[in-house]
């Protein structure tokens, strides 16, 4: 598959949630991708338990690591629902692997989730997902990177998530949804980028759960805390702002997700 290719199994362009997927990652997927898995892998792919309840009527928010996000996403996918992934980062030169001689250090690690990605897309070929399926958003638990590394000669490719890169409350609850359920490690607040999109979704009426997958129990309601700088009007400016070099190169005509 090409890269284009990939992209269209994770945003087909009958799912009402395309718009949301953001090609970033998949556009800097390698041409020749059996270094990222090839058809036989998607044959022997495993996939994790899905050890939570999915009430009706919700969406998931997936905020594990890369790898476990993309796996559970695809688990999902085999109940049903729709994956969007809105991982918006560089993998860097390395793919975000280890480094070849020469090559920069990135400060976050992807080279596992663009294969993960990869193989995925021959999972999903094989499933059949209704068009106004519930949506799974696919998130890197990673993305702000490790504050303690050393970051010299490092390719600074940390990102965050704001509530552009998902769908207006009110668009949700057209679709019949009432509720969104947040799947992290453990089961403590949203981290402060993704609370931007979920205090505006709690506010307009939509119930917010959590559950965690080190100790998989029924979902829980919480109460967002309000983060910093919530709905100001610089708010993703000052955002970008304290990412260093957070630049990358990529090219295409792919669409880009928009929200409220």
């Amino acid at each position: 598959m090409t890269p284009e290719e990939i992209f269209l199994q994770w945003a087909p362009a009958q799912s009402i949630w395309s718009t949301w997927a953001i090609p970033v990652p998949f556009a800097q997927i390698p041409r020749q991708t059996t270094t990222l898995g090839d058809v036989g892998e998607a044959e022997t792919f495993e996939l994790p338990a899905v050890q939570f309840q999915v009430p009706a009527n919700t969406t998931v928010i997936l905020d594990l690591p890369g790898p476990a996000s993309v796996g559970m996403a695809l688990a999902l996918a085999q109940l049903g629902m729709r994956p969007v992934p809105v991982i918006d980062g560089s993998p860097g030169s390395s793919l975000g692997g280890v480094p070849a001689v020469g090559e920069t250090q990135v400060r976050v690690q992807m080279g596992e989730t663009l294969r993960k990605l990869s193989v995925g897309a021959r999972v999903l070929q094989g499933l059949s997902i209704a068009a106004n399926a519930r949506p799974v958003f696919v998130l890197d638990a990673l993305r702000h990177g490790n504050e303690a590394a050393n970051h010299a000669a490092q390719f600074d490719n940390r990102w965050k998530t704001f509530p552009e890169d998902f769908p207006a409350a009110q668009f949700i609850q057209e679709q019949g949804i009432t509720t969104a359920l947040l799947v992290q490690e453990k089961t403590h607040q949203p981290s402060e980028d993704l609370a931007h999109v979920l205090l505006r979704w709690e506010e307009a009426g939509i119930q917010i759960l959590a559950v965690g997958t080190e100790e998989p129990k029924n979902p829980r309601v919480i109460r967002v805390a309000r983060p910093m700088r919530f709905r100001a009007l610089w708010y993703r400016a000052l955002e970008l702002l304290g990412l260093q070099n957070g630049l990358f190169d990529w090219s295409g005509d792919w669409p880009r997700g928009s929200g409220g």
